[in-house]
């Protein structure tokens, strides 16, 4: 029987978030995954991965806690609110949360709550442990958030400071890093071949030497980037 709760942190702030893992420390049937500053990273791990509670934070850039808690709540995921805004209660409510946390929170406070967790989830079976369900990531392109299949994806570009992102033919392009970029994506699908390319290894065409091919188009492969692309590219012949 596992008997851990598996749980998430998803706050813009620092402190805030370094007050919650203490907490969670502190109980032994909590299982912290990872803490995230930024609600979009949270949105692509909860796409990918069960969750059986959310420590959300409402006050965030690009997509408040509300929003995101609607588009992951699940009837196993719990949310639970800790902000230091007490307006938003009722509409959290709506959600519905689990519970809301008015910051500062204290740690009797922040135990009750949890334990109304416990009870919900009744630490039974293995339906907590972190299980991939999902071949879906959020990217967001300008003020919209786009949800992607995977399979969609052939390659991608950066270009600057932002990523480009070729499905199907068409183009999506975002602002991000390329470490954010590797970490959202299952790297036993996707390597990179070059400073400035991704690409999906199940759309590789053809290899020559010095370049990929994919859908037409010609992707140089960089020589530091050589020996491990070998090392996962499969082949017979000689």
């Amino acid at each position: 029987m596992n008997d851990q709760i598996n749980c998430i942190i998803v706050d813009d702030e620092n402190g805030a978030i370094e007050i919650l893992e203490s907490y969670i420390n502190k109980v032994t049937w909590l299982n912290l995954q990872v803490s995230f500053s930024d609600p979009l990273e949270a949105l692509n791990y909860l796409s990918q991965y069960a969750v059986d509670l959310v420590f959300m934070d409402i006050n965030m850039p690009d997509l408040n806690g509300i929003q995101l808690a609607r588009m992951v709540q699940t009837e196993t995921t719990s949310i639970i609110f800790c902000t230091a805004y007490s307006q938003h209660a009722v509409e959290s409510y709506e959600i519905p949360a689990l519970d809301y946390l008015l910051k500062p929170i204290a740690f009797d406070r922040f135990l009750k709550a949890v334990n109304k967790t416990k009870t919900i989830q009744g630490l039974e079976g293995d339906k907590h442990s972190p299980s991939k369900h999902s071949d879906k990531i959020f990217i967001k392109s300008g003020s919209q958030i786009h949800q992607v299949d995977i399979d969609q994806i052939s390659l991608i570009k950066k270009d600057g400071h932002y990523i480009i992102f070729n499905l199907n033919g068409k183009e999506l392009l975002s602002r991000m890093t390329f470490a954010q970029l590797l970490e959202l994506l299952p790297d036993n699908r996707f390597i990179q071949v070059h400073r400035s390319y991704v690409v999906a290894l199940s759309k590789i065409e053809v290899i020559q030497k010095q370049f990929i091919r994919i859908e037409g188009k010609e992707i140089p492969i960089g020589d530091a980037y050589k020996k491990e692309f070998y090392q996962r590219v499969e082949f017979i012949g000689n």
